[in-house]
Parts: C-alpha cells; structure tokens; sequence
C-alpha cells in the first residue's frame, strides 16, 4: 500500500515546491520603494520616546481572529498566485458575480479562481484516497462524488451569497422606497434622502445609497452613478427604480409622486414575490418528506409488526405450507 501512496506523495511535494518557488519570486522582486516604506512604518516603533523612559511606543492593537488576521490573507494571497494562468475572461464574470455578491471576504476574481484550483487539488486528493481503498463499486462512486462535492464547494458557496443578497435588497426595496418617500415630503432632496439611509440603515441596500451619494460628492453624475448602482446589484427591481428616477429627472415630473408610485409598485411586487415563493415550499417539501419523515413513521408504524409477520412465516414454512 506504501507504494500506493508515493506517486502522490510526489506530487504534493512538487506542487509545495512550486508553491513557495512562486511565493520566494514575488518577495523577492519587491521594490527599493517597498522596502524604505517599511523601514519607515517599523522603525518609529522601535524608538525611546525620550530620555529617561524606559518603554517603547507600543504598536497598534492587533484586532481580529488569528483566522482574519492570518488564514483569510495567506489564503488570499496563495490564491492569487495560483490564479495567475486564468483566462481574463473567467476573470471579469468572477469579478462581477463577486460585485453582486457584496465582496465577501475583500475576494477578487484572480483569488477566487485560485482558491477554486486549491479546491481542485484537494478533490482529486480526496477522491484519489477513497478510490485506492475501494472494495467495491459502491466505494467507487462514493469518491467520486466527494470528490465533485469538494470541487463545487466554492462554486456553490458565492451562488448562495449572490442568491442571499439579491433576495435582501428585494425585500429592503419597499422599505427604502417609503424612507425616500417620507424624507422627500419633508423637504429633503433625492440625493440628501440617498444620504439619510445610508447614514441610519445598516442594509446592503442602503450602503449602495451610500456609495452612490460619495459617487456623487467625487463629481460623478447621478446618472451614472445610479446606473452603476443597478449594474452592482443586478436585481431587476432595482434596475426598474433607476430607470423610473432618470426619466422623471428627464422629463421634469415631480420626484415625490415618483417615489410614491414606485412604493406602491415595489410593495405590490415583494407580495407577489412572497406568494410565488409560498406556493414553491410544497414541491420543496417533497424531498425531506420522501427521505426523512415517510421512513422515519414507516418505522414507527410498521416496527411492531414485525415480529408477527416472521412468526407467521415461521409457523408456515414449520407447518409445510399451510397456515396455523
């Protein structure tokens, strides 16, 4: 079995040392400019603060986990190298599916799709470990499906930040629709009202308000900034609301009654979408109530019969046949 198993050895042992002949490259071509920076940032940490003091400035405070302050950034970075070979294409659709995912984890496209190429290695590794061992088929399709489930992990990981987001903002839309609504009667102007909630909320929705308001103070237009606004989210109820508030910019109407009417819609839309979503939870409970509750009463209801129906059959095949 040890002979089995030293092909693979091998082969982690080649792809660690590519790993860190890459890593020894990147620190290695470092700039000059790099290095002062450093030496000026560290050095003033190593000075007395004077005579007669026997402390030394402390450093700043080290907040986070020793996984944010040191997993997540060896991981990124690690990514990063790995996802040097991509094609820029898979790049930007990464980049874009991360943008409406909200970033998680400060990922880019590059170091998402080096971390989808780790996860690669560790599938065939998975799947190549529990295949060697196989007795028989039933083994063998196991390690292949742990080895595609390990594969799909970060796959399936941002399809459900991305599904999870985009279900939020939906539901916030009304929401913030009516705070535009309120702040607008009250005297304030749209760009002021995008600044309230994102000022007073703490939703994914009102921090694009936020952003789009900073967008603006740097001399963006509004609508440009609106525009890429509904580009980031990619939800069509969004898209609708920047189309309804460009046009009435456009054409002159009055940005209160707007905002009223696209409440109204937007409230009518989130209780249509709540009914859809309702009348999809039967054909969602099929699947639990076929593999875990049906079982579970068959066992409950058929168990006690059991030990009459094997006397039954005992005293038939005993009888020659025929019944007690």
């Amino acid at each position: 079995m040890t002979t089995v198993y030293l092909p693979l050895i091998g082969i982690l042992f080649v792809l660690i040392g590519v790993l860190i002949f890459l890593i020894g490259v990147r620190l290695a071509g470092s700039s000059q400019l790099d290095r002062r920076l450093e030496n000026f940032l560290v050095e003033p940490f190593s000075q007395p603060q004077g005579w007669g003091s026997d402390n030394i400035n402390p450093r700043p405070d080290i907040t986070g986990s020793f996984m944010q302050r040191t997993v997540v950034p060896a991981f990124r970075r690690l990514g990063r190298i790995v996802g040097v070979f991509v094609p820029a294409s898979s790049i930007q659709q990464l980049d874009k599916q991360l943008t409406i995912a909200g970033n998680p984890l400060g990922l880019r496209g590059r170091e998402f799709y080096g971390i989808r190429i780790l996860f690669l290695i560790a599938a065939g590794f998975l799947g190549y470990t529990i295949i060697i061992r196989a007795d028989n088929f039933v083994f063998f399709l196991a390690g292949i499906g742990a080895a595609v489930l390990v594969f799909m992990i970060p796959r399936l990981w941002l399809r459900h930040r991305v599904h999870s987001r985009k279900n939020i903002i939906r539901r916030n839309l009304p929401d913030a629709l009516d705070m535009l609504s309120v702040c607008a009667d009250a005297g304030l102007g749209f760009d002021q009202s995008m600044q309230r909630i994102g000022e007073e909320w703490e939703t994914p929705l009102a921090k694009e308000f936020g952003r789009v308001v900073s967008e603006m103070s740097m001399g963006q237009t509004r609508a440009v900034a609106l525009r890429d606004m509904a580009s980031r989210l990619d939800v069509p109820e969004v898209s609708s609301f920047v189309a309804v508030i460009l046009q009435s910019y456009e054409l002159g109407m009055g940005i209160v009654d707007a905002l009223h009417a696209q409440a109204n819609q937007m409230r009518i839309e989130r209780r249509y979408w709540g009914q859809e979503q309702a009348r999809k939870l039967p054909l969602k409970m099929m699947f639990p109530l076929l593999l875990l509750i049906l079982p579970a009463m068959f066992a409950v209801i058929l168990g006690p019969l059991v030990p009459a129906i094997r006397d039954l059959f005992q005293n038939i095949s005993q009888g020659g046949g025929t019944l007690p």
